[in-house]
């Protein structure tokens, strides 16, 4: 059956259910936990800070803890701010279009071709690779694939152990400044959606 169909403006007073909100939020309380984390492995850390420890699960089992915290708090951050982002985009694209038309045509792009539609058809917005709302995106994008598509290196038994890995807060907190970028942007492509986007 065909009928025309019509936009829902960006202050529709109908019920929406989304955790976007509270993935900003989580994105951001997790970094000063983060910071306190990778200061006191840094104080721990036996020997140079660039150096890998050899053994470390047996030798040192207490900064073994420390460092996996450490791993598991960053990641949760870049997650969460991945979730935030992601969450709104499939929030507002329902918001506007409505539960069946989004699901139907839009919800199963990737984060890119969903935010380029739903800011065409949505609000008249044509965004460019070199736009900022696109390079926050992408850099939200980047850090979340890093982390749901790992790669596999394979190393030689005989070699020497790899340096530990770069500044997990610095990973963090770039995840969150992306984030937060995103929906700045956002509401500078869309004025009429500021009262939409999350504060964190």
């Amino acid at each position: 059956m065909r009928q025309k169909f019509n936009l829902r403006p960006h202050d529709a007073e109908l019920g929406w259910e989304s955790n976007h909100w509270i993935y900003c939020k989580f994105a951001v309380d997790l970094l000063p936990q983060l910071a306190r984390q990778h200061e006191e492995v840094r104080q721990a850390w036996p020997g140079s800070p660039d150096q890998p420890v050899q053994d470390m699960h047996t030798k040192y089992p207490d900064l073994a803890v420390a460092v996996d915290e450490r791993h598991r708090t960053s990641d949760s951050i870049r997650v969460y701010a991945a979730m935030a982002v992601e969450g709104f985009l499939n929030w507002y694209g329902v918001l506007r279009l409505g539960a069946d038309v989004f699901n139907g045509q839009f919800e199963r792009l990737g984060l890119v071709p969903k935010l380029q539609a739903l800011l065409l058809i949505c609000d008249a917005v044509v965004i460019e690779r070199k736009d900022p709302l696109f390079q926050a995106l992408e850099g939200v994008a980047a850090t979340r694939n890093a982390l749901v598509h790992p790669k596999a290196k394979e190393l030689d038994p005989e070699g020497p152990l790899s340096p530990p890995k770069g500044n997990y807060c610095d990973a963090a907190r770039g995840a969150v400044e992306s984030m937060q970028r995103f929906f700045e942007e956002f509401v500078e492509a869309v004025p009429e959606a500021e009262h939409l986007v999350p504060r964190g």
